[in-house]
């Protein structure tokens, strides 16, 4: 009886295993069969929403289905992140964000519901370049002579950032450390509102986009980048300053880390494809943003040096949670 038992529940393990075999390609053919959702961890209006609601245009049209942005919007962007997780691991749920929600707050909230392995990185379709940038009234022309007046004055200087822990914040915090020189950090509710603050000289300098540098006519010193941005050819990086600091600037779409491999395949597929759409890359250039993209295991990779990277700073920075 016992040898029978045993034969019989091969017999089932194998007939699932055929019946998955030939479910696969059949569940890679009928998906997508009805709209998907894309979480936008941003209130609406903002530039990383309007990147996103151009991609989800791009993206519904390569998969032949509505895809309706959502916005959840909070806690560090990671709402939108915990939505994703919580959501049914089929395809549906999808979201467009900046890398920060996997790369640094698992390392600074601790009732996250969620982990880095809870989601697959299907494609990076943008990037923000970040600057140091002081005012057109700023004493400094360059980088070096703003590091040798912070050197001699500790803490001093104030940078302007857009909140605790936001990747120009830690990009900040980074370069500094490198550099060996103390600024006090001046948190606001956002880049915009900033700019008045650094036009006017009151603030000294910040870590601002490119949109926020042409905003306020800013006077950029040097580009978080590893090459000089063609926008800006005369600005040197922050490596050629031999202080290489490269920030979660940049982002696309993930997915839950269980979603099945044939529609994780259709969606990078669509990815690709919509990340080359005429109107979503003209869409980035007037936002000053890069629509460079980057395959899975390609964003995957740079998504986990991230995350060591900002695992050793974070703690060396002591931020409040």
């Amino acid at each position: 009886m016992t040898k029978m038992r045993r034969l019989a529940r091969r017999l089932i393990a194998a007939l699932v295993w055929v019946a998955a075999a030939q479910a696969l390609p059949a569940l890679a053919q009928e998906y997508p069969a009805r709209p998907l959702q894309m979480m936008m961890p941003f209130p609406p209006g903002g530039i990383v929403d309007i990147m996103g609601r151009g991609f989800a245009q791009a993206l519904g049209a390569r998969l032949g289905q509505q895809v309706v942005v959502v916005n959840r919007p909070g806690a560090g962007l990671t709402i939108g992140m915990a939505a994703v997780a919580q959501a049914p691991a089929d395809g549906y749920t999808i979201i467009y964000t900046p890398v920060t929600p996997v790369t640094i707050q698992p390392h600074r909230m601790k009732s996250l519901s969620y982990t880095r392995e809870s989601f697959i990185p299907l494609c990076q379709v943008y990037e923000s370049l970040f600057f140091v940038a002081v005012g057109p009234k700023s004493p400094f022309q360059d980088l070096k002579s703003l590091l040798d007046h912070a050197r001699a004055n500790p803490g001093k200087l104030r940078y302007a950032t857009p909140g605790v822990g936001s990747s120009p914040h830690l990009a900040g915090a980074e370069l500094w450390q490198k550099a060996g020189v103390q600024l006090t950090d001046v948190a606001y509710a956002g880049e915009v509102q900033s700019i008045p603050n650094l036009v006017s000289g009151d603030i000294d300098l910040g870590i601002i986009t490119t949109t926020g540098v042409n905003m306020g006519k800013l006077r950029p010193l040097a580009v978080f980048a590893d090459a000089r941005y063609a926008a800006y050819p005369n600005v040197p990086t922050v490596t050629e300053a031999g202080l290489p600091v490269l920030p979660s600037g940049y982002g696309g779409l993930f997915v839950r880390a269980d979603t099945p491999a044939p529609v994780v395949a259709r969606l990078e597929g669509a990815c690709r494809e919509a990340a080359a759409d005429p109107s979503y890359r003209e869409l980035a250039q007037k936002q000053f943003q890069l629509s460079n993209f980057v395959d899975r295991a390609g964003f995957t990779a740079r998504i986990d040096a991230d995350f060591r990277a900002k695992a050793a700073l974070l703690p060396t920075l002591k931020l409040p949670e």
